[in-house]
């Protein structure tokens, strides 16, 4: 889908928003003295009857929440295996428990996006989108307009455990993605879901703007409720000294270390909830002091070993596997995610246990001693880094990249000599966070062998 990946613009606004009838506070976004270059135009393009179908997963999103135990898998799972063998073509024939099925991967969605379609899919309703993710090629991934809008039910339901809401109407501005990128889509929306709340994605890159401050001014002018984004954007965007009164921050798509997350919450004054989530199932879980706490009651998930096809005993650490979701476009049967974890469940809730969004990577100190990634994202944590990434060569040599604009190589380099036993050769570059960053995720990568 190469050809079509760059977003078209096709649809008129009442096209977009077929329930909303006033789209005055739409224009006002788009149209304000201070707004930016937005160079795209979106919309939920939510029907009544989708609507009501958005509100009833809201339902199964608020509440006591069903998951599963150690013992027995969600009451929903057969019937959803049933479905999929019935109508997708990927999985018919391949069995009637979860047990008969292999685990799928990120090629196979990408090789056979078509296969995934559930022909109870209605092709009118087709959206499209794409990752990139830190590794391998872009991946296509295809929703319908419920199963996108499912993500404000699952935002909401996590803001609910902070005590805090969003408020609907068209007089608010409810989220705004801040993205500080070389190159991005941006838009402003509305949610019809939220009754015609304001739905903004920016860049704070200066050559999307007009004017300089405009950027500032925008913010401040519409003070969305909630930010959502990565840490390198909000980093960039606490260079800015904006001043904005947000309910809360969401981070995403990066790691989120200790040091940073207080340093924003100390100036925003609000919570910061580290949120991970993968755009082919959207939100799976959110930061705890136990581990990451699941949200989906309608996802199953199973950790397996990463490099057999063979589930692990509960407890055990391995790659985490997510069968289920809302998606009749992407049904998802033990698809590899590619991140690993240990799964435990306390009081019927599920925590992913060690989260580390990554391919397992191993260490080694000069003299063959392993250093584990956990250990690095630990010593790590304390310091306001947006990212990192550190490779070993087959020298055994490290090179650490990080960004960051307060701190210097020589407390790097101590850390990790500390981590490394004093007993590693060491290349330390910190890199000054801009307003049109390319880095994605924090990344680990060597040429020794990974995993042991």
């Amino acid at each position: 889908m190469d050809a079509s990946s760059d977003p078209q613009i096709a649809l008129t606004d009442a096209e977009r928003f077929p329930l909303l009838k006033d789209l005055s506070f739409l224009n006002e976004l788009r149209q304000d003295e201070f707004a930016p270059k937005f160079n795209f135009k979106s919309g939920d393009r939510l029907n009544a009857a989708q609507l009501l179908k958005v509100k009833s997963y809201q339902k199964k999103q608020y509440g006591k929440k069903l998951f599963w135990t150690e013992m027995q898998p969600p009451m929903w799972l057969n019937d959803y295996l049933k479905w999929c063998v019935t109508t997708v073509p990927f999985y018919r024939k391949q069995g009637a428990t979860i047990a008969d099925f292999s685990t799928i991967c990120r090629d196979d969605i990408r090789k056979y996006p078509h296969l995934f379609v559930s022909d109870s899919a209605n092709l009118d309703e087709l959206l499209v989108y794409y990752t990139s993710g830190s590794t391998g090629a872009k991946l296509d991934v295809l929703f319908d307009a419920v199963s996108q809008a499912n993500w404000l039910p699952q935002i909401e339901s996590v803001l609910e455990d902070f005590n805090v809401s969003i408020t609907r109407g068209a007089t608010s501005t409810a989220i705004a993605l801040i993205c500080a990128q070389e190159k991005t889509v941006t838009y402003a929306s509305l949610s019809t879901y939220l009754e015609g709340a304001g739905i903004l994605k920016i860049n704070l890159n200066p050559t999307d703007w007009n004017k300089s401050g405009d950027a500032q001014k925008y913010l401040e002018k519409y003070n969305p409720e909630i930010l959502t984004g990565d840490p390198l954007a909000f980093m960039t965007l606490l260079d800015l000294k904006v001043e904005l009164t947000p309910k809360a921050l969401i981070s995403s798509a990066m790691k989120l270390t200790d040091g940073t997350k207080q340093k924003l919450e100390n100036y925003f004054k609000c919570p910061v909830i580290d949120l991970y989530s993968m755009t082919e199932c959207r939100n799976i879980a959110y930061a705890t002091a136990i581990g990451h706490q699941v949200i989906r009651p309608d996802l199953y998930l199973e950790i397996f070993d990463p490099y057999k096809d063979m589930a692990l005993p509960y407890g055990e650490r391995g790659e985490l596997v997510v069968t289920g979701g809302s998606n009749p476009f992407l049904p998802l049967i033990r698809y590899r995610t590619g991140d690993f974890c240990s799964l435990k469940i306390e009081n019927g809730i599920p925590f992913l246990v060690g989260l580390e969004a990554r391919k397992p990577v191993l260490f080694f100190t000069k003299s063959g001693e392993k250093i584990n990634t956990i250990d690095i994202s630990n010593r790590l944590s304390h310091l306001p880094l947006a990212g990192f990434k550190i490779h070993q060569t087959k020298a055994k040599r490290i090179e650490f990249v990080g960004y960051c604009n307060e701190i210097d190589t020589k407390i790097i380099t101590e850390l990790l000599l500390i981590i490394f036993k004093n007993d590693i050769d060491l290349q330390v570059d910190i890199q000054k966070i801009s307003q049109n960053n390319t880095v994605e995720k924090t990344q680990y990568s060597s040429e020794l062998q990974s995993f042991q």
